[in-house]
């Protein structure tokens, strides 16, 4: 095999001259891959990040419903319920979190017999959706253990509507726009 001298690398073989186009169809292989990868590799990112936003957001929300429902808990001092309202309607805005974007907040309380009973179960919703609590007693009931102590408990859930951030159309396909972020929280009273 000779190689012949030129700007092109040529290659006579048995007598036949050849040329090596090998160097430029590597580089058209490889832009079509990154052509067909490029716009997935885009979406998968575009994803993560909307995941990272939502989970950011679920965060926030578990963290006042902990703070609220904790507040609620505190034994002679207890708070009504519009005031637990107000005061995670301002801990939202301290969050940043526009407050139009809250769906519901329901205050559930109940008493608790022998450890074995739920009693006097009472749901307020705060802002009256259509939404129904998903502390049910049957939830609370699940939770008790025998021998567990007579006593109140304050539950607070609330539900949020989030928004994606990145407003990208292909990314409504994958995700509603908004969609609902549920937390709740259940606390003992303390007498």
């Amino acid at each position: 095999m000779d190689v012949l001298k030129s700007d092109k690398k040529l290659y006579r073989v048995h007598g036949i001259t050849l040329f090596h186009a090998h160097s430029a169809g590597k580089r058209g292989q490889s832009m079509i891959e990154l052509a067909l990868a490029l716009p997935i590799l885009v979406l998968l990112l575009m994803g993560m990040v909307e995941i990272v936003f939502a989970g950011r957001t679920y965060l926030a929300l578990l963290y006042v419903a902990t703070s609220s429902s904790r507040m609620g808990s505190q034994g002679s001092a207890l708070y009504t319920d519009s005031e637990i309202y107000t005061y995670i309607t301002q801990n939202l805005a301290n969050e940043k979190y526009n407050g139009s974007a809250l769906v519901d907040v329901m205050i559930v309380r109940a008493d608790l017999a022998g450890g074995t009973t739920v009693q006097n179960y009472v749901v307020n919703k705060m802002k009256a959706s259509s939404y129904n609590t998903s502390i049910t007693q049957a939830v609370i009931t699940n939770r008790l253990r025998t021998g567990d102590p007579s006593s109140r408990i304050v539950a607070i859930e609330i539900l949020f509507n989030h928004r994606l951030m990145l407003n990208f159309p292909i990314l409504s396909n994958f995700f509603p726009d908004p969609f609902i972020i549920r937390t709740y929280s259940i606390h003992l009273v303390q007498r």
